[in-house]
């Protein structure tokens, strides 16, 4: 916000100002910020890796992202994360009929999501169209 107030030709007073009465009001809470756009990611079908770079993107510091990313971090709420975002995409993989490379376009979109190899491996492994 402070960007964009300077962007627009505000002072610093005033800049500062601004901010200080936004944080007051309850209109700038940076946590609450993460917290909304880490489990719209979720949501979305997102992995951790991909939701800490939108984060930082945003302009959040990292060890509020990391505190907002530990608080829901489990590997066994990623994978169900990456089956979730997989059944997705079952049409797309259930055309392929090489069991080889439905795999490999199963671990491309799940690393491509944002989930480590580890948890991608146990996704794909659990999924029995991967499987045939």
């Amino acid at each position: 916000m402070a960007q964009k107030l300077r962007r627009k030709g505000y002072g610093r007073k005033a800049v500062d100002g601004a901010l200080e009465r936004c944080r007051e009001l309850g209109y700038l809470d940076d946590a609450r910020t993460a917290r909304m756009m880490a489990g719209h990611l979720v949501a979305r079908g997102y992995g951790p890796l991909r939701i800490r770079q939108v984060l930082g993107q945003k302009g959040l510091e990292e060890t509020l992202v990391e505190r907002v990313m530990a608080a829901g971090e489990s590997e066994d709420n990623q994978v169900r994360a990456a089956k979730k975002a997989l059944e997705k995409k079952a049409s797309r993989l259930g055309r392929e009929s090489d069991p080889w490379k439905r795999r490999q376009i199963a671990y491309r979109f799940l690393t491509g999501r944002g989930f480590s190899s580890a948890v991608v491996n146990r996704a794909i492994d659990d999924i029995s169209l991967l499987r045939k």
